[in-house]
């Protein structure tokens, strides 16, 4: 009986939410290589019911077509949620060199209809490096960007346009070509951008390597930053190339199993400078030109029509639409002598993307009628240069009739005229005249040379230079010593390789996964061991562990690990949990090695 309470309590304060949001889209990569295989997945989220039909992938030859389904289950605060998912795979190889539009897949869920967007592929044409090591292998000659051992990197500052009016958008963007296998980027330096007002752009976190086609050849190119960029004077304006500290993977030996190894090379890129031709404006400025370049739309709108003397009103004034919004200037407003007005206060609500800035600009003006009597607020006019059609606009808003009427005279008398004191009369009881007299205020004398401060502002200075001084020193000598730094460096070294290994196994990308964890072993144990490249091999290495003192068991680990790698490489399809254990063994290998290490020094120093 209270078991059977206690199941009729919890099903009580359980709730099972399905998903009735249904999803269709299509994931993998939109730019290719020719004779390169590639794979697309298309895959329905909330329902397992219905048939996909996928279209034709013109020019491209399907290799193979799998699917597969799967469930996944979260609870929330006692709240359950299912998520149904249900996907297609298909393998590709891309055959015809060109922008192919590939339709929609579609899929019918009880007599409704969804549509995966369409895929623009692009297929690059193959680089003849590429062709020749594929003919070498066999096949597949788009396997990869470049073939080889080049690691030719480099970087550029692309522009929308190079040709444009004075204050008119330009995306700038930073982006890195490289035929190395990998890349580290230490150190950003963007350009001065001098002669524009810039403004830096957000790259996507998910941001991931693409393929693009420059003089000839194919190249990994990731996006490093973006700005946009508002030119301020005319002429031909020199943009200065930043600067870029990488690290360069390049292939300096062969492994025992005759597997290229890595050493990491660091490089400053320089990026070249680009030259804008910035026009001026027409001469045929208006009167009302505010500095507006773009394409803008005007509204404004009155607080109220009727009011009492001596109360306020907020005219706004909203500028909305495509430019440089943040750089133009106020519209001039001709209010009635009568009305005392203040400084407008200014709002920005803008979005700034790779196509421009957009959102608007809102103006609020605080006005105060002083006398009774009918007033006229004339249109406000502002102009601006229309892009599209190369040519000034002007937009005018509405005209305002005002009737003010007699105030009440219980909290004060209006203020006429702020010209002298004489003639100021209060408005509420809670303002008042600024004083004039200096009051009871003494000086107070204190003989600074005498004080700690003053001798604090020498000494602390010539300390820190002196600790500055010891510390550069041994920084100094410390990388002197090449094999004891990298002796030093392996553990961080492999961690970072490591990193990029679990990357790829969450994306569970066995290929690179088994490769980044070879690189990250076989270069912990060169650089740890001291070991030369020429003399990298599995007998040396299980002699110089053992005779380090390294435990026949943990010689037996790092052996597995990497006759498990190797093994995988020729023979693929390695299940996820092999993965996982394989990833938690060499870190733990790794973690010991570094305590044999930490209780061998603290023994030598005792």
């Amino acid at each position: 009986m209270k078991r059977l309470l206690l199941i009729c309590m919890l099903l009580s304060f359980t709730a099972v939410a399905m998903a009735d949001e249904v999803s269709f889209e299509w994931k993998g990569r939109n730019k290719v290589v020719q004779g390169q295989q590639f794979r697309l997945e298309y895959v329905v989220t909330g329902t397992d019911k219905g048939e996909m039909s996928l279209p034709q992938f013109k020019g491209c030859t399907e290799l193979f077509r799998g699917s597969s389904r799967g469930t996944s289950v979260n609870i929330i605060n006692g709240n359950v949620s299912r998520t149904i998912t249900n996907s297609i795979v298909v393998t590709l190889r891309a055959d015809e060199v060109g922008t192919h539009n590939i339709e929609p897949a579609t899929l019918v869920v009880d007599g409704k209809t969804y549509k995966t967007k369409p895929l623009t592929l692009t297929v690059l044409e193959g680089d003849a490096t590429d062709e020749s090591a594929a003919a070498e292998r066999g096949g597949n000659r788009g396997a990869a960007v470049a073939s080889g051992n080049s690691s030719e990197t480099f970087t550029r500052l692309v522009l929308s346009r190079t040709n444009v009016y004075e204050q008119e958008a330009i995306l700038a963007t930073l982006k890195v070509y490289t035929l190395a296998p990998q890349l580290n980027f230490t150190k950003v330096t963007l350009p001065s951008f001098e002669g524009f007002a810039a403004q830096e752009l957000d790259v996507p976190e998910s941001n991931q390597w693409d393929i693009e086609r420059y003089k000839d050849r194919n190249y990994k190119t990731a996006t490093l930053r973006r700005v946009l960029l508002f030119p301020q004077r005319t002429g031909d304006i020199t943009i200065n190339g930043g600067s870029c500290e990488i690290e360069v993977y390049e292939v300096q030996g062969i492994n025992f199993f005759g597997q290229p190894l890595y050493d990491v090379v660091s490089k400053n890129v320089i990026t070249p400078s680009v030259k804008v031709n910035v026009k001026s404006l027409p001469a045929d400025k208006p009167a009302t030109f505010t500095g507006g370049v773009g394409d803008f739309k005007l509204t404004s709108e009155l607080s109220s029509n009727t009011i009492k003397a001596n109360e306020a009103l907020t005219l706004t004034v909203t500028v909305q639409g495509k430019g440089n919004l943040q750089l133009m200037q106020n519209p001039v407003v001709e209010f009635p002598s009568e009305f005392e007005a203040y400084d407008p206060q200014v709002n920005l609500d803008i979005r700034s993307s790779a196509g421009g800035v957009s959102g608007k600009r809102v103006i609020e003006y605080t006005i105060i009628p002083r006398y009774a009597g009918t007033f006229t607020i004339p249109p406000i006019e502002i102009s601006y240069f229309d892009i599209n059609s190369k040519s000034y606009k002007t937009l005018a808003s509405s005209e305002y009739v005002v009737e003010v009427s007699k105030g009440d005279d219980a909290g004060g008398t209006a203020v006429s005229s702020f010209h002298s004191k004489d003639d100021v009369r209060l408005l509420n009881a809670d303002i008042r005249h600024i004083k004039t007299d200096s009051g009871n205020l003494a000086k107070h004398h204190v003989a600074y040379v005498a004080s700690w401060a003053y001798w604090l502002w020498y000494i602390i200075p010539v300390v820190l230079l002196i600790v500055v001084a010891i510390a550069l020193r041994k920084y100094a000598a410390a990388n002197a010593d090449i094999a004891l730094n990298r002796h030093r460096k392996a553990n961080k070294v492999a961690l970072r390789r490591l990193k990029q290994a679990g990357i790829y196994l969450k994306a569970r990308d066995e290929a690179h996964f088994y490769e980044e964890v070879l690189r990250a072993v076989w270069g912990y144990l060169c650089d740890k061991l001291t070991m030369p490249l020429s003399e990298l091999s599995r007998d040396n290495v299980q002699s110089e562990l053992l005779r380090y003192g390294v435990a026949d068991s943990l010689v037996a680990r790092f052996t597995a690990v990497l006759d498990r790698c190797e093994f995988a490489r020729y023979a693929p399809s390695q299940s996820d949990d092999a993965m996982d254990q394989l990833y938690q063994e060499t870190l733990d290998a790794i973690g010991e090695m570094e305590n044999i290490i930490k209780t061998k020094k603290n023994n030598s120093a005792i």
